[in-house]
């Protein structure tokens, strides 16, 4: 080596090295090298350990920061070590110019699911806008006024405001305030249902995974509630938040979380069955539709996998280019998609071993604005019949795509989803759309109406803008609505002796609760009323 090389390589060992830390958020100068070795660093990166997963194909281990350093250094040249700065993300291993650094934005876990997360105040946001009443003659003659429902009226039930946009009939204009569980100590990030819609499961910020258990009433008066107030069970053992939650049909639980695995539980056991250790942070989580054995997972180290529960091991995986933020099975469990930080989904096949085969993508962006580029997709969900598939991104969007030749059916529009993940849900009979929103509303839409209104005002019929909303969070204590879904009809059923006498008795049951969840760790329970849809 000539003396050149040895004095550079001197000067760069004495620098003392300091790198971004996503976890604690700071970030210091590093390394020095040349211009020109900027796009050698694009091929390198550094990974954490991956031999503790059991994957039965071999993972080629990536290079390792020195050897990055020694790449850097033998490719300086004679230009001066102070053109350029070397940082890493510990927690990805990515290793990029500090000036690209708006270019390669740093998304993790922290930056997913914060725990002390404020809307930023932009006065181009979309608000809900209040519905515009008209009078008819005998109330313009005799100027009655309508209760306001957001306050406690004579039969003890709360009341809440349903507002309505572009659309010309309201359906749930008649909702009240049932229960409210306050148990979770921060922020709720996921919930779900299970299959017999018996029990409903939520985890978040606190990494404790509770089981709410639907109370079955043994006469025929109405409820006053839907849930024990108790959790059935409340397990711990995650050291992180739970972000993604998964049922099979019996009664088996999935969490994930980002601490870095996914944990089997099941309503009869107080403790964990498995760990399955992942590299990095889990954001998506799903049991196999069709086979319990087997569940989808949906890593920050850009790998989306398949697991035998049984043995404990990966059978197959697959490469994104970017990081996966969510991901699921179709119905049918032959498909599989995952969402992407970009805002492009990719579609699998899979076939009877399980083994996940490329079969296309979509891209999830706008054509033009400041989104054009794609945003994060916070949610992928099926209909229940699997001919549709609603994807959610952060543009404030969720889209609707058809299975059958992956062409774009719908675009929803009127929430607020610009940094959370929030994501759309249908109900059971899959003819509505519901959400959250980091403006405290809930939103629903009916999936495939578009009123005629809409349609006159602009040439694009995809786009429904009609929707309804109520508010369902407090804007003192966080005003984001992290979680909203309906109860499926078979809850409907253990806490309903009677039918519903309205004409719509099967959309009645599948939308006759709605549960939501906030920032502020508080569930929420509202009933629909029975009277006819008006």
């Amino acid at each position: 080596m000539s003396g050149s090389s040895l004095e550079r390589k001197r000067s760069v060992s004495d620098v003392d090295e300091s790198f971004f830390d996503a976890q604690e958020g700071d970030v210091a100068t590093g390394i020095n090298a040349a211009t020109a070795a900027r796009g050698a660093l694009k091929g390198d990166a550094t990974t954490k350990n991956l031999d503790s997963i059991p994957e039965k194909e071999s993972i080629r281990r990536e290079e390792t920061l020195e050897s990055v350093t020694s790449t850097v250094e033998s490719t300086c040249g004679d230009v001066r070590p102070e053109d350029i700065f070397i940082v890493r993300n510990k927690d990805t291993g990515e290793v990029y110019d500090i000036r690209e650094l708006e270019a390669n934005p740093v998304v993790d876990g922290y930056t997913m699911f914060p725990h002390n997360f404020e809307p930023p105040r932009d006065a181009h946001e979309p608000e809900c806008p209040p519905e515009k009443k008209e009078m008819n003659f005998r109330s313009k003659i005799f100027n009655f006024k309508r209760r306001d429902k957001s306050m406690s009226m004579n039969d003890g039930k709360t009341y809440v405001q349903v507002t309505s946009s572009k659309k010309e009939k309201r359906e749930f204009d008649c909702m009240s305030l049932l229960q409210t569980l306050t148990l979770h100590n921060g922020t709720i990030w996921t919930m779900k249902f299970s299959h017999d819609g018996a029990r409903l499961v939520s985890g978040g910020q606190d990494a404790i995974l509770r089981v709410w258990k639907v109370e079955s009433l043994t006469d025929a008066k109405t409820p006053d509630r839907l849930f024990e107030e108790t959790p059935e069970q409340a397990y711990e053992g995650h050291t992180m938040p739970i972000v993604d939650v998964s049922w099979s049909r019996s009664n088996f639980i999935l969490s994930a979380s980002m601490d870095k695995t996914v944990r089997l539980w099941h309503i009869s056991k107080s403790d964990c069955l498995h760990v399955f250790q992942h590299p990095d942070s889990v954001p998506a989580v799903d049991f196999h539709p069709k086979d319990d054995r087997f569940f989808l997972s949906g890593c920050f180290d850009n790998k989306a996998r398949i697991w035998n529960i049984p043995d404990g091991c990966v059978v197959s995986y697959v490469q994104t280019p970017v990081m996966i933020t969510a991901a699921s099975f179709h119905p049918s469990g032959t498909r599989v998609i995952a969402g992407l930080l970009n805002g492009q989904c990719i579609l699998y096949q899979v076939n009877a071993h399980q083994a996940m085969n490329y079969y296309t993508q979509i891209e999830c962006r706008n054509a033009r604005g400041a989104t054009r580029k794609g945003r994060k997709v916070t949610g992928i969900e099926f209909s229940p019949e699997g001919k549709y598939f609603l994807v959610s991104t952060n543009d404030s969007r969720m889209r609707l795509f058809s299975v059958d030749n992956y062409s774009r059916v719908c675009k929803y529009k009127g929430l607020v989803n610009n940094y959370l993940q929030i994501k759309g849900r249908f109900s059971q009979d899959g003819d509505y759309v519901i959400c959250g929103s980091e403006n405290a509303q809930v939103y629903i839409w009916t999936k495939s109406a578009i009123s005629s209104s809409s349609l006159l005002l602009s040439h694009k019929q995809d786009r429904n803008h009609a929707y309804e909303s109520f508010l369902a969070a407090d804007a003192a204590t966080g005003g984001v609505v992290t979680v909203a879904l309906f109860a499926p009809a078979s809850t409907f059923a253990l806490v309903n002796h009677d039918p519903p006498t309205n004409v719509d008795v099967h959309g009645k049951a599948c939308t006759g609760y709605i549960v939501t969840a906030s920032y502020d760790g508080c569930i929420k329970v509202y009933e629909r009323e029975s009277r006819a849809v008006r």
